[in-house]
């Protein structure tokens, strides 16, 4: 989906920040009412936390991986964002369809067992710290002040799709409601190709083994990064090339070279005191 240079400007929706012109409150207002094909799953996943990623792997099960016609889609073709203004009704020639927005929001059809959810979480230790790499990479977001500012507007919820905390939680605690697969960052990295196996089980796509190496192959850190129509440098309008990489590090831990002892301290009495009972550890 290509946006050309535009001035971006922020705007509050239900409580929760959008960008215009990425988002606007008459689409916001129209997803809602969104009829969804049953056969076309939805994953739904907070900001950096491997969206992308798990957008390639999906879109290469439920297709032929080594289709060079397939290849050549971008992957904001294959796998859009249901929220952004550019999507609409008669984009029909994706596989599944994505989301940031919270349970709240989301098509009414959603919540229903109608509609396959693929809900992707990650360490939100993690998350923060590639959201702030993100924050002064993209054109569309404000570059954060320092660390410390934006991990106290991260903890209140006062970025880009709200807090973290109530995303997950909300989406969590109607799982059993819907046809839902929980699925996390730290575990694609520790066994990618059981995850695979996982998701394609929940699609009901059954993977030989050859089908299986190659999603395994085009999945890779390295090969996602150097593919061009994964990799989102065709996006000039809405990032800062010199300033970054779309693709930075993609590993498990990079918190630890960020936070300072007692940010980590700070963070972790405001997570025991949001999520204590939330039944999900994160490595």
């Amino acid at each position: 989906m290509e946006m050309a240079k535009k001035s971006f400007e922020y705007f509050q929706y239900n409580g929760v920040t959008f960008v215009s012109p990425i988002h606007s409150i008459e689409q916001l207002e129209w997803v809602k009412d969104l009829k969804m094909d049953p056969d076309i799953p939805l994953l739904v996943s907070y900001p950096k936390s491997g969206t992308t990623w798990v957008q390639q792997i999906v879109s290469l099960i439920l297709s032929n991986p080594n289709d060079t016609d397939e290849k050549s889609k971008n992957l904001s073709q294959k796998a859009p964002w249901i929220e952004y203004t550019l999507f609409k009704t008669d984009f029909n020639k994706h596989q599944l369809l994505t989301t940031h927005l919270n349970h709240e929001m989301v098509p009414n059809v959603v919540k229903s067992k109608m509609i396959k959810i693929i809900y992707l979480a990650r360490n939100p230790k993690d998350v923060i710290v590639s959201s702030y790499h993100f924050h002064k990479y993209s054109r569309f977001l404000t570059a954060p002040k320092d660390f410390q500012d934006f991990l106290e507007q991260f903890v209140e919820g006062n970025v880009f799709y709200g807090s973290w905390f109530d995303h997950i939680r909300d989406w969590y605690s109607h799982k059993d409601e819907l046809n839902f697969l929980f699925v996390t960052y730290e575990d694609m990295q520790k066994d990618l190709r059981s995850v695979i196996e996982k998701v394609a089980s929940f699609l009901n796509k059954k993977l030989d083994a050859g089908t299986l190496e190659s999603i395994l192959d085009q999945c890779t850190f390295n090969a996602m990064k150097k593919n061009p129509y994964t990799n989102s440098h065709n996006l000039s309008g809405l990032f800062h090339s010199d300033k970054g990489s779309f693709y930075r590090k993609g590993i498990v831990g990079d918190w630890k070279n960020h936070f300072l002892v007692s940010q980590n301290e700070w963070f972790d009495s405001i997570y025991q005191e949001k999520m204590a009972d939330f039944p999900v550890k994160f490595d």
